[in-house]
């Protein structure tokens, strides 16, 4: 695709960008303990920026005064000590012709997490509700606002970001479920409901004068029953356009753990939820739009051509690759790495409260743990293995300057992600095997051998200095069962290698388990799901916002959830009990089995004889069969050499 209206500059109020791709705020968990830039977020930043686009929106920046000293790694816009760090970190986006933005928001300081929260309330719980906010604590925090707006000019930074979305302060004055006032704050009336936003912009305004642009992050949709429609949004809109030089939609709320998934949408929700939203704003307003929600570069394409939106802002694609907006304009968009919205980032930060990671590009958020590796003397390096590890091994080594040979048994590469891309609404995982399978194709220091099984003998005659072992598990398949013709593994049918009747029981809830259910289930297919766990641990293996999107649609296919049972053996004959010893009859023509993996650890240690250095990556030297394992422990194996 030709991306023109992409990479064509725009004007956002007093800041001129060179292309129409921002980054959107994240918060990455990399300031220090007491809430300053370090290096780690240095680095972070660079890594994005230097691959071209237009503007970084720093993430979460807290303007609360007098935070208590639990509220960590966090950016306190509210204290005049950032002031210096910050200050580089806007003249490194400077140094590669990028703008940067800094987004300012309100947090909770009683603590507590939303899960926490959430249970046994009778109404939506928020960061801060204002139902219960005295006038002047409502006075405090535009001055806050105000002060740390004007702390971020000082810092050098072209824009502000101010979020209104996800359940942030501005927003929720205008819910009525939410905001249960009756004062002139109150959601009764546009007017009142508009108020603080409009004070609050104003205020900033006028601490930043037409230095700065303004951002305004909105929910276009709170998603919870009873609150504004989007025509009512836009009406709000209006009476805060003259304050504002760009519109940022977005949509749910992440306190309500049922539509939060629509904020970090997974694989299993169509890329561009937002588009159809934004360009009712856009057609609505006089003010420049953009918009999130998983938006694909070629979507964005489409909708600034047409005039549905001015903008696209992205982060988890840019995560992925950082050299998104470049190979676009290079006219080698193919070369992107994609991103499979596993929200793994979105997992550490927000639920580890970990430093940021991404599932396929192992270098992103461990810049400064890979800057000072350096170069080395090329040598000669085997991967045996030709799945998602051993590709991402053989890749890293050639791209250091050494000589690999990759051996496969099969006749595809790909491993297991031939697999894990079967499902329709897998597209994105299908994308990434496509485009790993392509890249090491591509690598001029790489020989591929297929259908050849190495053994350690074989390794060893040849003279190789490294050997990285990336040989995968086995699927754990109960010998009881091995006979019985009407068990199958769940890696065959989603390989489409056997067939299955109209009533299947699948043993096993993993995420494996739980996506393989919702693929027969789209199939037509009567399903059971069990598992020795709780139902509600069913799905766990990936990032929260995945299993809670993923149960939603399980929930929508009517597939029954069984928990605390078992598989056993009945002579030999194979039948289910709950975990007390009864039995339990359940009908079905085939039984799918989905119990994990695990390394065949002779076949493992027989490469430990191999005259070489050896290396164990990926599946075959964990029970943590996950394609961020893979791709992590054979991306750090391989740069080390």
């Amino acid at each position: 695709m030709n991306y023109e209206h992409v990479m064509s500059p725009i004007q956002i109020g007093p800041m001129y960008l060179k292309n129409r791709v921002s980054f959107t705020p994240v918060w990455p968990s990399f300031a220090t303990a007491d809430g300053h830039v370090n290096r780690e977020l240095m680095e972070w930043v660079r890594d994005i920026v230097k691959g071209g686009v237009a503007c970084i929106n720093i993430g979460c920046g807290c303007v609360n005064r007098n935070l208590p000293p639990y509220v960590t790694h966090l950016l306190r816009m509210s204290d005049e000590s950032v002031v210096n760090e910050m200050t580089m970190l806007s003249d490194l986006c400077h140094m590669y012709q990028c703008k940067i933005g800094m987004e300012l928001f309100a947090i909770n300081i009683d603590g507590g997490s939303f899960e926490d929260r959430e249970t046994g309330k009778d109404k939506v719980v928020v960061e801060l509700d204002p139902s219960y906010m005295t006038k002047e604590q409502i006075k405090d925090y535009i001055e806050d606002f105000a002060l740390a707006a004007e702390r971020a000019m000082r810092c050098g930074v072209d824009s502000l970001v101010i979020h209104g979305a996800h359940g942030q302060l501005p927003g929720c004055f205008l819910n009525k479920v939410i905001n249960e006032r009756t004062d002139e704050y109150s959601a009764d009336t546009i007017e009142n409901a508009s108020r603080f936003t409009v004070e609050l912009l104003t205020a900033i305004r006028e601490k930043v004068g037409n230095k700065l642009a303004i951002e305004y992050r909105i929910n276009a949709n709170d998603m919870v029953p009873g609150s504004p429609s989007v025509d009512e949004v836009i009406e709000f809109a209006k009476m805060i356009e003259d304050k504002i030089d760009l519109l940022h939609v977005s949509r749910g709320l992440h306190s309500v753990q049922h539509f939060a998934p629509y904020i970090n949408q997974p694989l299993y929700i169509p890329h561009g939820i937002n588009i159809e939203d934004a360009a009712k704003f856009k057609k609505a307003l006089n003010i420049p739009v953009t918009v999130v929600g998983s938006v694909t570069l070629d979507q964005a394409e489409e909708y600034i051509k047409n005039g549905d939106a001015d903008m696209v802002s992205m982060a988890r694609g840019l995560m992925a690759d950082p050299n998104l907006v470049k190979n676009a304009k290079n006219g080698c968009a193919d070369k992107t790495r994609p991103c499979i919205r596993c929200n793994q980032c979105i997992q550490r930060t927000h639920y580890l409260l970990a430093p940021v990671r991404c599932s396929v590009n192992a270098e992103m958020g461990m810049e400064t743990l890979y800057m000072n590796i350096g170069t080395t003397t090329p040598k000669k390096v085997a991967v045996i293995g030709g799945g998602p590890g051993g590709i991402e091994a053989a890749r890293t080594a050639a791209e250091r300057g050494h000589s690999v040979d990759l051996y496969e048994k099969s006749n595809i590469l790909g491993g297991v992600l031939n697999m894990a891309a079967g499902p329709d609404f897998k597209a994105d995982i299908k994308n990434y095997l496509e485009w790993t399978i392509r890249s090491i194709e591509e690598q001029q220091n790489v020989n591929i051998h297929m259908n050849t099984e190495v053994t350690p003998e074989m390794l060893s005659s040849k003279g190789y200095d490294v050997v990285i072992v990336a040989i995968g598990s086995e699927p754990i398949i109960p010998g009881f069962v091995k006979s019985n013709s009407k068990v199958v593994w769940v890696g065959d049918v989603e390989c489409h290698r056997v067939e299955v009747g109209q009533n299947v029981v699948i043993v096993g809830a993993g995420l494996t388990g739980c996506e393989s259910a919702l693929a027969l289930a789209n199939e037509g297919k009567n399903v059971t799901l069990i598992d020795m766990i709780p139902v509600d641990d069913f799905g766990r293996g990936g990032a929260k916002f995945n299993q809670i999107a993923l149960m939603n649609q399980l929930n929508e296919k009517n597939i029954i959830k069984i928990g605390e049972v078992k598989l056993a053996s009945q002579g030999d004959a194979v039948s289910f009990e709950k975990l007390d010893g009864t039995k339990l009859d359940i009908e079905c023509d085939n039984i799918i089995l989905s119990l994990g993996v695990r390394p065949n650890q002779n076949k493992v240690n027989s490469f430990n004889s191999v005259d070489a250095d050896v290396v164990f990556v990926g599946d075959c030297n964990t029970r943590v069969g996950t394609l961020f394992n893979a791709v992590h422990t054979a991306h750090e194996a391989a740069s080390i050499i």
